[in-house]
């Protein structure tokens, strides 16, 4: 078993883009259609120069699912839409074109369901891949501005860096930008 001193970015960036593969076929699943996507990039960010730039931040509202993992991978897993993908996406979970009065009824439930398959099948296949066992926390959905989240990722303190995974995504031919943020501390042998 490695720990994450021992692994050099490029093999941690592609385990990250195996999981978030691993998520955006479950993501497939849960609304019942093929989801197109790509990983375009995995970036390394410290987590005090974290910012609405270097997180590359399109929107001004997002949905935030996150849950927290521990053990061997001590980590905080954020998955963040902006507000207009959650919109189809809910839409497309729940199989009825809906308004925003009636998608803000269902919205928190369906996103924690959401980002509960997505992380989970990310992390999987992050624990299969380094051979480690971890636990998570139930799921937590917000709405959040691009400058709280930069400010929560900011507060970590017991966090050294963010693995980011930058995630196009096509649902009913509408391009939606996703992105899973790894918020992890470097362990000591």
């Amino acid at each position: 078993m490695k720990t994450l001193n021992e692994l050099n970015f490029d093999t941690l960036g592609e385990i990250i883009r195996i999981g978030t593969d691993c998520a955006v076929q479950d993501l497939s699943k849960v609304i019942g259609e093929s989801v197109p996507s790509s990983v375009h990039s995995v970036n390394l960010v410290k987590v005090k120069d974290a910012s609405v730039a270097t997180l590359r931040f399109n929107a001004e509202k997002f949905g935030v699912v996150t849950q927290k993992f521990t053990g061997v991978l001590n980590a905080e897993v954020i998955l963040v839409f902006s507000e207009e993908a959650v919109l189809q996406i809910v839409q497309n979970i729940m199989g009825v074109e809906m308004d925003r009065d009636a998608v803000h009824e269902v919205e928190s439930e369906a996103m924690c369901e959401l980002g509960n398959i997505m992380i989970h099948a990310c992390s999987s296949s992050m624990a299969d891949a380094l051979h480690i066992s971890i636990e998570s926390s139930l799921p937590c959905y917000t709405i959040q501005s691009c400058d709280d989240i930069v400010t929560t990722i900011q507060n970590h303190e017991n966090q050294d860096f963010i693995l980011v995974s930058h995630i196009d995504l096509v649902i009913k031919h509408r391009p939606i930008e996703a992105k899973l943020l790894f918020l992890m501390k470097r362990t000591t042998p």
